[in-house]
């Protein structure tokens, strides 16, 4: 694997992570005001929210450059998720909740940060990255279907639940393959393919 920042400051690693935290963000909020109310967020989206882990994890090449691209959503979104859904919605069932959605997120980077750098170097470097990005695409599976699992009210039978638990292969496959498609793109917009 080549280094594309092996001499980074952390002043450019940080810069640069949450760079594409801001778009991760941007996604994000797209996708709870404007999706939402017509659909579901988490799967159409998906290669959205892969693709800035993706590109960071890939210019950075270090432990951290996946979590990090969470943290403007584990800060800020959970002041947003606490008020939406505990304070105003009154669905959710304890301030716990919010910190799942946002600790979910930071796992995800965690993980994506982790396979990338434990893959066997074996696997070309495509193939590192359509494998990472399949595995954001689990953890962006995970993280909603575990807050809505332990720390929500009883859900209605059309709600993201629903979808979640009884959809499951086709939640599953359709995320992961978005994530994965992200992967791909970070990997062709890095090797301009």
């Amino acid at each position: 694997m080549e280094s594309t920042l092996s001499t980074s400051s952390p002043w450019v690693f940080w810069k640069t992570a949450l760079l594409f935290g801001a778009v991760h963000f941007l996604v994000m909020t797209y996708g709870a005001f404007v999706i939402e109310p017509a659909d579901c967020q988490w799967v159409i989206p998906a290669y959205f929210m892969a693709l800035p882990v993706m590109l960071s994890i890939l210019t950075l090449r270090r432990i951290g450059a996946g979590v990090m691209v969470f943290l403007p959503y584990a800060i800020i979104g959970f002041f947003m998720v606490y008020y939406m859904d505990y304070i105003s919605l009154h669905t959710m069932l304890s301030v716990w909740g919010a910190v799942a959605w946002c600790l979910g997120g930071l796992l995800t980077g965690l993980v994506a940060d982790f396979a990338f750098r434990f893959l066997p170097p074996s696997i070309s470097e495509k193939w590192r990255a359509i494998l990472v990005g399949a595995t954001i695409g689990l953890g962006i599976y995970l993280t909603p279907l575990v807050a809505m699992t332990f720390f929500y009210i009883p859900q209605s039978p059309e709600s993201h639940y629903t979808l979640f638990t009884r959809g499951v292969a086709y939640s599953i496959s359709w995320l992961v393959v978005n994530g994965g498609f992200a992967g791909y793109t970070a990997y062709a917009i890095h090797k301009r393919v």
